[in-house]
């Protein structure tokens, strides 16, 4: 039977007090949640504007501003995450992800009124999720360092909920699938 030595006994009590706190790990998580929702923020907006190509210009470009935001979004991030006693996250840039799911439709491209106002509504929808989330976030927030962009987080995602709800009631052709819905 081996038992443990005392100097054993006291080098592991040693590693355990070098351990960062729950609270560390608690900051790291927010952060790697906060970094993973943006990321998989940027992505959404990405597709979609690349979706929305053949319809709509605009509509497109729009999409493409949004996923900018969300670029910016985990630059500011990083550097509040440079601020607090962590080790750096590995936030990074956003890259483009896999092919996204089209929720059944069998073509990439968005090609008619009916198809175009299903994802804006459902790009609404995404964004009040994302809105919901960084309140859930900031309510259970303990960083001060924190609270000043998850309330610019809080605001954008207002924001872009609107500039999304406007604009599918702005293009011509969603207005007419609207009224017929109704």
């Amino acid at each position: 039977m081996n038992t443990p030595s005392v100097t054993y006994l006291n080098n592991h009590f040693l590693r355990q007090t070098e351990r960062p706190t729950s609270v560390v790990t608690m900051i790291e998580d927010l952060l790697a949640l906060a970094g993973g929702h943006e990321h998989n923020e940027y992505q959404r907006y990405y597709w979609l504007s690349l979706r929305f190509l053949t319809y709509h210009i605009g509509i497109s470009k729009l999409l493409q501003a949004l996923a900018e935001e969300s670029q910016q979004r985990i630059q500011a991030l990083t550097k509040v995450a440079a601020t607090l006693p962590i080790a750096l996250p590995r936030l990074g840039e956003p890259v483009v992800g896999p092919w996204p799911d089209l929720h059944g439709q069998g073509h990439f491209f968005i090609y008619d009124d009916a198809m175009a106002a299903q994802e804006l509504s459902r790009a609404e929808l995404e964004e009040w999720r994302s809105r919901r989330f960084y309140e859930r976030l900031q309510d259970y927030n303990a960083i001060p360092a924190l609270d000043a962009w998850l309330n610019e987080c809080i605001g954008q995602c207002r924001a872009q909920f609107q500039i999304l709800h406007e604009a599918r009631y702005q293009c011509p052709g969603l207005t007419r699938v609207n009224a017929h819905t109704a």
